[in-house]
């Protein structure tokens, strides 16, 4: 099975490199931690493969539109370059990139994050 993880980075908000690579590392870890019981047997399957992880860019309206439909969404404390509460990135889950989820629909019409 081909699984990544998908993380969609706030493509509307301006972030250094290393503050958006910080983003995406809590959205993963925050992932993992959340979804460490219910979703099981998916983590460790994935863990015993390669943990791809897909980070892409999207604009905040959509990235606002999946935290409202209850996706892991992360927001800035503001201690550094963001103010507080700052929409930065949605972790959309491990899929199967021969899924045909509502999340692999979703990504399918991204662009990497560079």
């Amino acid at each position: 099975m081909n699984l990544s993880m998908y993380i969609l980075v706030n493509e509307n908000v301006k972030m250094k490199p290393g503050k958006a690579f910080g983003q995406g590392g809590h959205a993963a870890a925050t992932y993992v931690y959340l979804h460490a019981q219910d979703q099981k047997d998916l983590l460790d399957l994935y863990f015993k493969t390669e943990q791809k992880k897909i980070i892409l860019k999207a604009p905040q309206d959509l990235l606002e539109d999946l935290e409202s439909r209850g996706y892991l969404a992360i927001r800035d404390s503001g201690y550094t370059q963001l103010a507080p509460n700052t929409l930065t990135c949605v972790n959309l889950g491990i899929l199967s990139k021969d899924g045909t989820s509502e999340e692999n629909k979703i990504v399918k019409n991204l662009k990497l994050y560079n």
